[in-house]
């Protein structure tokens, strides 16, 4: 059976709530837009990191893989690509080894992991406050404790200001808790 991307995807949503589906402290995100939507990762767990999972199914093609990984590899904490059994083989030789790599089992009713991801900690500043919208980043300026004036900065100055002086953990704790309560998201999952 050929399955495509929306059924794959249930079934990864399926076993991420199952793991994920009693802690407040996580929100799964579907379709999560990066550098201003210049690529976009198939579903983000945010809790204490960011891991994104990417899907390749039956019906996808590796062709845009490549730049995928250029922009997930800056961003992400862990990474797992989840993929149907013909691609295996390819994606082990693509992906870096930090990332976590399941495929669609042979009766296509389960994910199997083929390789468990590692926490990686080399995100890229500017990529991760590009998840933040202006309302965010103004949000920022209060929880750095920055002069309340800088609020009136364009979007583009504040991110220069934040990618110079920030601290990336001070970013990171920010940015996932303003991800997780951020109240409109095409699809809530």
């Amino acid at each position: 059976m050929l399955v495509n991307d929306q059924y794959v995807r249930a079934m990864l949503i399926n076993e991420l709530k199952i793991n994920h589906g009693n802690d407040l402290n996580t929100r799964i995100i579907n379709e999560l837009g990066i550098d201003f939507g210049a690529s976009r990762v198939d579903v983000a767990v945010v809790n204490g990191i960011i891991h994104g999972y990417e899907i390749k199914s039956d019906k996808d093609n590796l062709n845009r893989l490549p730049r995928q990984i250029s922009f997930y590899n800056r961003l992400f904490q862990r990474m797992t690509i989840v993929s149907s059994r013909k691609y295996y083989e390819p994606i082990c030789e693509m992906v870096p080894e930090w990332w976590g790599i399941k495929i669609i089992s042979a009766d296509s009713t389960r994910l199997i992991e083929k390789r468990k991801g590692r926490l990686q900690n080399n995100q890229d500043k500017e990529l991760l406050l590009r998840l933040l919208w202006k309302k965010d980043l103004e949000g920022l300026v209060d929880f750095l404790s920055l002069p309340k004036k800088i609020k009136n900065l364009k979007k583009n100055q504040l991110l220069e200001i934040f990618s110079q002086e920030a601290d990336l953990n001070l970013l990171r704790e920010y940015t996932y808790q303003a991800l997780k309560n951020r109240p409109n998201w095409r699809k809530e999952l």
